[in-house]
């Protein structure tokens, strides 16, 4: 049910976002990628960074939205290198959100992975946003919110059922079958 409402092949769900993190970003950047991550990202995202940084990926932060200082950073890893693009979808302390389409054009330039945390906006915020519906309908998260598509603009999705739902489980989106069977194992 939650891939049919994303609009997605698949999903896999975990039993919380936090452990969700731990598990997946040292997975992702193995042990010679490249975070790259928001300053005002989620205290626990930024956990998972450090795990993963220590077992052998770099961590690096930007400035909060800040593509041009992004920018900056990620130029300096060749386009072969795992770069992975680390955002909330909602920032739980101050309710603003990125430019998605901005960092999806970004990431394709330099050949990166958006790895977004829409905890706090999924459930609220969804497809078709109007001057009647400026959260748009169906509460299925930012990527449809901006009417973009998860596997094809390089996008995992991770959110949880605990803020809009009242449930305890958290999921990610799985656009590539060789990243689930990765996430499975």
């Amino acid at each position: 049910e939650l891939a049919k409402l994303l609009g997605v092949p698949d999903v896999l769900v975990f039993p919380s976002v936090t452990l969700l993190q731990m598990g997946v970003l040292p997975l992702l950047t193995g042990n010679n990628g490249v975070i790259f991550g928001d300053i005002a990202a989620h205290r626990y995202i930024y956990e998972a960074c450090c795990l993963a940084q220590h077992k052998g990926a770099q961590f690096i932060q930007y400035r909060h939205n800040d593509l041009n200082d992004l920018a900056e950073k990620l130029v300096k890893y060749p386009l072969e290198q795992v770069k992975i693009i680390v955002i909330d979808g909602v920032y739980s302390m101050s309710a603003d959100f990125p430019d998605l389409p901005a960092y999806v054009r970004l990431a394709k330039e330099y050949n990166a992975l958006i790895y977004m945390d829409d905890a706090h906006g999924f459930g609220i915020l969804g497809e078709n946003p109007s001057s009647d519906m400026p959260y748009g309908y169906k509460g299925n998260g930012m990527v449809n919110y901006f009417d973009l598509r998860f596997a094809e603009d390089n996008i995992i999705y991770v959110a949880g059922l605990s803020k809009a739902y009242s449930s305890y489980a958290a999921f990610l989106t799985c656009g590539d079958r060789q990243i689930q069977t990765n996430f499975r194992n």
